[in-house]
């Protein structure tokens, strides 16, 4: 059953286009985007990673030009090496088998071929406004890193696990530079006027294309998924006499981010 939301989630509201289209895996880490802006675009910023990152690869496998730049502190050398001790031990005591010491190895392997790679650029950073030891590093460093020129854009994602709400004006400062931001909002249930408040300062410079709720976590008390992963686009590139889209998922472009669980069904209240 579709969970009609509030008249007050309305203005979230996402564009109908055409152009839409997945990058990477169906499930968790894959991501909808607008083709013709990622086409336009050569660049993908990517804060947050982990260990899955499909959606990276096949950003690069769309153009020999194509570079991607990553920021993570959450993933990197010492953190697999630390899990490839867990396991040996684990194992030692009879508490995992030789199967997950495999596992882990051959997922630290892919990783350091990945960040390897020529078009590549991997950093063990953690995107804040405020620095308060090594690993932070502010958007405006991000920026000097990457050297755009003047009028060049980016497809930026962001899925910082709860650290969005606190980069948005650092990210908007170079509004000019990003045509499409793809990023995943947690915890709506405890911070509902906070995230209004944010989609509403993207929204003077981007409009809503696409939603999908993560269904590692359920729908708050009124309706809406507790995390929603939202695509913005410049709203140049979208013509905003266009029909809305109220009704989510999307067949054969949406997947569940848990292949286990059903996905989160949407359904926004017509006026």
């Amino acid at each position: 059953m579709k969970n009609i939301l509030p008249s007050d989630y309305n203005f979230i509201l996402p564009y109908s286009t055409e152009t839409l289209f997945r990058l990477g895996v169906e499930k968790d880490g894959g991501y909808i985007v607008d083709k013709k802006i990622i086409d336009k675009s050569n660049i993908l910023v990517s804060f947050g990673m982990a260990d899955e990152y499909s959606f990276e690869i096949d950003f690069l496998k769309r153009n020999e030009k194509n570079k991607v730049y990553i920021f993570d502190y959450s993933i990197n050398h010492k953190f697999y090496i630390k899990e490839i001790l867990k396991n040996i031990k684990r194992i030692l005591k009879f508490k995992r088998k030789f199967k997950d010491l495999k596992n882990i190895l051959k997922i630290y392997s892919n990783f350091k071929k990945f960040i390897k790679k020529d078009r590549v650029y991997f950093f063990s950073k953690k995107i804040s406004n405020n620095i308060t030891n090594e690993e932070d590093m502010k958007i405006a460093e991000v920026f000097q890193k990457i050297k755009l020129e003047t009028e060049e854009e980016i497809t930026l994602k962001i899925d910082i696990e709860g650290d969005e709400y606190n980069i948005i004006d650092d990210v908007l400062s170079y509004e000019k530079n990003i045509a499409q931001i793809v990023m995943e909002y947690h915890d709506t249930h405890k911070k509902k006027d906070l995230f209004f408040n944010n989609v509403k300062k993207f929204q003077k410079f981007y409009n809503i294309i696409h939603i999908h709720g993560n269904n590692y976590r359920d729908f708050n008390s009124d309706g809406f998924p507790i995390n929603i992963e939202i695509t913005f686009c410049k709203k140049k590139y979208i013509n905003e006499n266009s029909k809305k889209s109220y009704i989510f998922p999307i067949q054969k472009l949406d997947f569940p981010n848990n292949p286990k669980s059903s996905d989160l069904q949407i359904k926004f209240e017509k006026n």
